[in-house]
């Protein structure tokens, strides 16, 4: 067997193999801390890349999902504005028919004319009044400017404002379903973003997660390897030593 002391060879080599062994368990004790496998691009490049697009698309879908459902919130309140605005337009109408009877007076007629006044000014409030984060969603619906055309002063004016109220009726009818498709839309929309979003983490978490019950028995191998180290650095700085103490022996 060859001795050396200039060269310590074995020394060298355990040196070598514990520095190797106390990065992987300071890098065991990053992936533990953090959740994750992959905490730099040096850990996978490839793999982080296709993580952060993973992530990128969830988060994107997450927000697409939000602005979804303020959407339909919008829908909800300008459903409920329209459904208001529609009771209103039938009281309107009631009044209407009741002003082609020949029956009415002048008087009966300027009462009416009066009431429909005050249902046109709460129609009003409804169509100024619904907004939905500072945006109005009533304002440029068909069918409420078409109602102040109304002349209940006699029978032959109010059969024919009978046919504007109708159309009226029939325009907020059409606004309001296009709405509720609207919402249906967008709940259906939400559901496929939902699944897209789950499957981009799941993909993700596959990916960079780290597995803590497998990555615990790579720590515990990892700190074998590293006493093993400890103990070979010890017994190859042992070596010089006995060449110097062979050294000695031989000259005396």
């Amino acid at each position: 067997m060859s001795f050396s002391i200039n060269t310590n060879t074995a020394g060298s080599r355990a040196l070598n193999t514990l520095n190797r062994s106390s990065n992987d368990m300071n890098n065991s004790i990053q992936r533990i801390a953090t959740g994750n496998k992959i905490n730099s691009a040096s850990d996978d490049a490839s793999g982080m890349t296709i993580a952060n697009a993973l992530g990128s698309q969830a988060r994107g879908a997450g927000q697409m999902i939000r602005n979804a459902n303020d959407s339909i919130s919008m829908a909800q309140i300008k459903d409920g504005a329209l459904g208001e605005a529609t009771s209103i337009m039938q009281g309107i109408r009631e009044k209407v028919v009741q002003a082609s009877s020949s029956a009415l007076s002048t008087a009966d007629r300027g009462a009416l004319q009066q009431e429909l006044s005050k249902s046109m000014e709460s129609l009003g409030k409804i169509y100024e009044g619904t907004e939905f984060n500072g945006q109005k969603l009533l304002s440029d619906t068909p069918g409420f400017s078409s109602l102040s055309k109304i002349d209940l002063s006699s029978v032959e004016s109010s059969q024919a404002s009978l046919e504007m109220v109708d159309d009226a009726i029939k325009e907020t009818s059409k606004v309001r379903s296009d709405t509720g498709a609207t919402q249906n839309k967008m709940e259906s929309t939400i559901n496929s973003l939902g699944s897209s979003m789950v499957s981009s983490l799941q993909s993700e978490s596959a990916i960079k997660d780290v597995d803590i019950a497998q990555e615990s028995m790579n720590m515990k191998q990892i700190e074998n390897l590293r006493t093993a180290g400890l103990f070979a650095l010890a017994q190859a700085n042992v070596q010089p030593k006995n060449v110097i103490s062979l050294l000695g022996q031989t000259a005396a």
